[in-house]
């Protein structure tokens, strides 16, 4: 789910106090009957056209000139009323100027612990600075002290908790609202709470608004929360509400290929190759296949008993990508074919322009039982010799079937030899010394 960076709808906030008549400046709150003093109630009938005007700058500085008056005054609190800071504050904030602004509303506060209008801007204020815990106390506040509370003020302060990555306050908030006012919440409300409920790790709890998003949205929107419900049920495991989702929406919309592909890995992680490869094959035909798809489908072919559709595959894709582990399946689908020369001659071509000077051990391998499958004993033996003498797992029982290889042509010499190297490893010990006791029982009936 994508991380919000930025929150709509705050702009308006200080806006709505600002084109109010300077009489009720003084925002909603529970001290909202108290009457203005003459002298703050005069300088904001003086400012308020300013304001109108949008003439911020000569407002701000009449304010601050104003408030310093207020320094050797018996009457400071008229001079520092907090109404003389809320609309300075307004001031500086429509300047653009967020941390003059955020200073004079927490002056607000301090003086006005009530002033709800002062903590909806201060909440602003901390938004447009990067703040955003803070934003989100101040917008709390601001729905706790408004005579009339305003469930977007709830969510502003949920939304500027998820922001902050503080999920349980974010979550703390989204109950809150959830419960006051639940005719209210709007559907991007709803996706905000899916994305606090998702990080906080609750899907489980996040199932019930996702569903609803992908019932209520249409088009590409819909789509998105179709996605991350069936996505969700993947996560939690929900198998059978994840295939029975993929298969409606293949329906429903059987020309998006996403919905195969979801319908494809669903039945590849349960096993069901049959089925996977189905879904696979009809999202080929709606959309180019990576490389990783193809050799998928190649894959599962070849698993299927299908290996004249997977040979071409992992020849194209062999074309891209010359690896080792492509061409081992290639030539096992050559070998199904009943073409094991082919496979052998991708091998030597393979080899050819790898440019190593060494021999690959798991190619030497596989020719070697190419060759052996063939009755080609000479060059099998030869090949598990080569494969054998390099050092790892599968050096035991290339020593012994070096020796079967050897046997087969009447070469005991290198028969037993090979038999002999092989009894050094415990996996083939037993095996060995059982080749050589009836190699030489045989030898000794000549």
């Amino acid at each position: 789910m994508p991380k919000h960076t930025k929150i709509a709808g705050f702009v308006f906030l200080c806006l709505t106090i600002l084109a109010a008549p300077a009489v009720v400046l003084y925002a909603e709150g529970k001290n909202q009957a108290d009457a203005l003093p003459i002298r703050v109630r005069l300088l904001l009938t003086k400012v308020n056209p300013m304001l109108q005007d949008e003439n911020y700058q000569k407002a701000a500085e009449i304010l601050e000139a104003f408030k310093a008056k207020g320094a050797d005054s018996d009457a400071r609190q008229d001079y520092h009323h907090p109404e003389i800071f809320f609309t300075l504050g307004n001031c500086y904030l429509m300047l653009e100027k967020h941390e003059q602004a955020a200073a004079a509303y927490r002056s607000a506060v301090k003086r006005a612990p009530e002033h709800t209008g002062a903590w909806l801007n201060l909440g602003r204020t901390a938004y447009e600075l990067n703040r955003l815990s803070e934003a989100g106390r101040c917008f709390f506040r601001a729905y706790e002290t408004a005579d009339k509370k305003k469930p977007a003020h709830l969510y502003y302060s949920a939304l500027a908790h998820l922001m902050a990555d503080e999920y349980g306050r974010s979550l703390e908030r989204f109950d809150r609202l959830l419960r006051a006012h639940p005719q209210a919440i709007k559907p991007e409300w709803k996706e905000n709470l899916v994305h606090a409920l998702l990080a906080a790790d609750k899907p489980r709890r996040a199932l019930i608004y996702i569903r609803e998003l992908a019932d209520f949205y249409t088009g590409e929107k819909k789509r998105q929360w179709q996605e991350v419900l069936l996505h969700q049920y993947i996560q939690l495991e929900m198998k059978d509400a994840a295939l029975k989702l993929a298969r409606s929406l293949t329906r429903q919309a059987p020309e998006i290929e996403k919905w195969w592909k979801a319908l494809a890995n669903i039945h590849l992680n349960e096993g069901r190759y049959e089925k996977a490869l189905a879904a696979l094959l009809t999202y080929s035909y709606l959309t180019p296949l990576n490389e990783r798809e193809k050799k998928l489908i190649a894959d599962l072919s070849l698993e299927l008993g299908i290996p004249v559709k997977a040979a071409p595959i992992y020849e194209a894709c062999l074309k891209n990508d010359p690896d080792k582990n492509l061409l081992r399946r290639l030539a096992l689908a050559y070998r199904k074919l009943g073409q094991p020369e082919k496979a052998l001659e991708r091998i030597k071509a393979f080899e050819s322009h790898s440019g190593n000077t060494e021999r690959d051990t798991d190619l030497m391998l596989i020719s070697a039982e190419i060759y052996y499958a063939l009755e080609q004993y000479e060059k099998a033996a030869e090949s598990y010799r080569q494969a054998a003498q390099k050092k790892g797992a599968h050096s035991g029982r290339a020593w012994l079937m070096a020796g079967y290889a050897a046997w087969q042509v009447d070469d005991f010499a290198a028969s037993r030899k090979a038999f002999d190297r092989a009894a050094g490893y415990k996996e083939q010990k037993k095996a060995a010394h059982k080749a050589l006791k009836e190699l030489q029982a045989m030898m000794d009936k000549k």
